[in-house]
């Protein structure tokens, strides 16, 4: 019988299907000091998609390659990421990438904000994505993240459609985006935008926009 796996993403467990595809993450080496990437992580069939969403366009390298795959520039130093589809136990495609010491923040953002280390309360559901994690309440409360690459990343908490509160993260916006979630499962406001901008002033890990 299959090892039992939990997802990265999701947190779920899950068992190696021989139906269905599951990815699995493995950083052999870094050249950013300051990076922390997983030895290895594998993501459920359902979250899978998510990480190829980033990744589609990334392109293969070998050892010898100068070039970054996800910006394409040329780098004196890259690590490298391997990752791998698996049905069951069987390997049947692997990807073996290049990444410079820049996309390496990037990629490290991407698996931190992927990661789900806390239960959500059960009003409230999460969509991790490379374009923007999203938390949406039932209702009409959602809290959005911009893209990892963005050049200066955002935490926005919309009512209905409406953006009411921006603010400039400190660390993983994902992390700063369940703040919001936190305070209003704790006070249940009768008007989002005066507590999300209390959340915002008292929290050192988030800077307002105007």
């Amino acid at each position: 019988m299959s090892l039992i796996r939990r997802c990265h993403a999701c947190g779920d467990h899950f068992r190696p299907s021989p139906d269905r595809r599951h990815g699995r993450i493995q950083c052999r080496d870094t050249v950013n000091a300051d990076v922390t990437l997983p030895d290895q992580r594998f993501v459920c069939a359902d979250c899978r998609e998510t990480v190829v969403e980033l990744t589609r366009h990334w392109n293969r390298r070998d050892a010898t390659d100068d070039l970054c795959s996800f910006c394409d520039s040329p780098a004196t130093e890259t690590g490298r990421v391997d990752l791998t589809s698996i049905v069951d136990e069987r390997v049947v495609s692997q990807g073996r990438y290049r990444l410079c010491s820049e996309c390496e923040v990037v990629f490290e953002t991407f698996l931190t904000d992927l990661y789900v280390d806390i239960d959500l309360p059960d009003p409230w559901t999460h969509r991790p994505s490379p374009d923007g994690a999203v938390f949406e309440r039932e209702g009409d409360l959602r809290v959005e993240t911009t893209p990892l690459a963005a050049a200066e990343p955002r935490v926005r908490l919309f009512i209905e459609s409406n953006p009411v509160v921006e603010a400039v993260p400190t660390g993983p916006p994902r992390a700063r985006a369940r703040e919001f979630v936190a305070a209003f499962e704790a006070f249940y406001p009768d008007e989002p935008r005066p507590l999300g901008e209390d959340v915002v002033a008292g929290n050192p890990g988030l800077r307002g926009v105007r």
